[in-house]
């Protein structure tokens, strides 16, 4: 099934240029502010609102960020800030290059998550217990007899080939669907996090018909 997604691009701006990050940023956007530190900027979305945008969120878990803030003063008000860590720096120039082949701040992008299934290669699903009741009253608490054990985790186990795809995972589609664990549920399309998966698993994050 094709679903379009406005996603944010990434660019890069100097440190005396937080101004235009910033415009960026709030135009959808995914700002870089390089200087001897780097920071990621996003829009921090409506005043009334706790989090910041979806897309913003998880460019921001891509980045493995432990902590983020609120702008509220200055050219960046209205943003919320990210350090980059030196760890992470070559990833995101790789995003920023990668960007400049599309003008403005978003560009629209078709998937088939159908056709793809890349998120559920080589992955880490780990169930919490809202996923245990769903499995027992979907009638299948025979799923919980095909976990694997991480500690005191409780995961979808991978089958043992090269690509790593989950047990479940049946010619690119889901066969537990209806019951899936909520990590599956709310794993958004279009995020940093999906692209490198079908990158990795393609050798593009934008593979033809996917």
């Amino acid at each position: 099934m094709l679903e379009v997604v406005v996603r944010p691009l990434w660019r890069e701006f100097g440190p005396e240029r937080v101004s235009a990050a910033a415009k960026h940023a709030k135009a959808g956007g995914i700002a870089v502010v390089k200087d001897r530190r780097w920071s990621l900027l996003g829009d921090a979305g409506p005043p009334e609102d706790e989090l910041a945008p979806l897309l913003v969120d998880w460019a921001i878990r891509a980045i493995e960020a432990d902590r983020w803030a609120e702008v509220t003063e200055g050219p960046a008000r209205g943003c919320v800030e990210a350090k980059i860590t030196r760890d992470w720096r070559e990833r995101v120039q790789e995003w920023i290059d990668r960007d400049r082949a599309f003008p403005g701040a978003t560009t629209e992008a078709t998937f088939d998550c159908t056709l793809c299934g890349a998120c559920c290669y080589d992955n880490k699903v780990v169930l919490d217990e809202e996923d245990v009741a769903r499995f027992r009253a979907g009638g299948r608490a025979d799923l919980l007899k095909r976990t694997s054990r991480k500690g005191v985790l409780r995961l979808l186990p991978l089958l043992r080939t090269k690509e790593k795809p989950c047990v479940h995972l049946q010619r690119n589609m889901c066969t537990i669907y209806d019951v899936r664990p909520n990590m599956c549920r709310d794993f958004p399309v279009g995020t940093e996090q999906c692209m490198t998966s079908r990158e990795d698993l393609y050798g593009t994050p934008f593979p033809a018909g996917k």
